[in-house]
């Protein structure tokens, strides 16, 4: 048999212009397919119709709550028909040093990571969704 080995893919939804590039191509550079959205709307217009299923969706937290963000990663799933159990991550924006380097199972398929540095999100994202 010859299969084809297709990689894990990330719906990365990052708003901001600098960090957007960097960590797309980092993930990509760790051996992930990468899906890039702008905000919510365009992260469901790039799913709709389900052109692609991702295997993870990653949201990097910047001016709402975390819970806010979590919900939105929800509202893609269920506009798109994404599978419920998709993993959803979202990079904590601010927290104090009391949470930095963690990383927190909010539910079944849900993860806050409170980044100490990008190696934390390599090592969550290879535990969670192994390339």
């Amino acid at each position: 048999m010859n299969e084809t080995y297709t990689p894990p893919t990330i719906l990365l939804v990052e708003e901001d212009d600098e960090v957007r590039p960097l960590l797309s191509q980092n993930l990509r550079n760790q051996g992930y397919h990468v899906v890039v959205a702008l905000n919510e709307a365009d992260a469901i217009e790039r799913t709709k119709g389900g052109s692609f299923c991702p295997d993870l969706i990653l949201l990097n937290q910047v001016g709402q709550s975390i819970q806010e963000y979590a919900a939105m990663g929800q509202r893609i799933c269920k506009s798109t028909g994404i599978a419920n159990h998709t993993l959803i991550i979202v990079m904590a924006e601010r927290y104090g040093a009391d949470m930095e380097g963690k990383d927190v199972q909010v539910d079944e398929a849900e993860y806050v990571t409170y980044l100490e540095d990008g190696q934390q999100l390599t090592n969550l994202l290879h535990r969670l969704c192994p390339v």
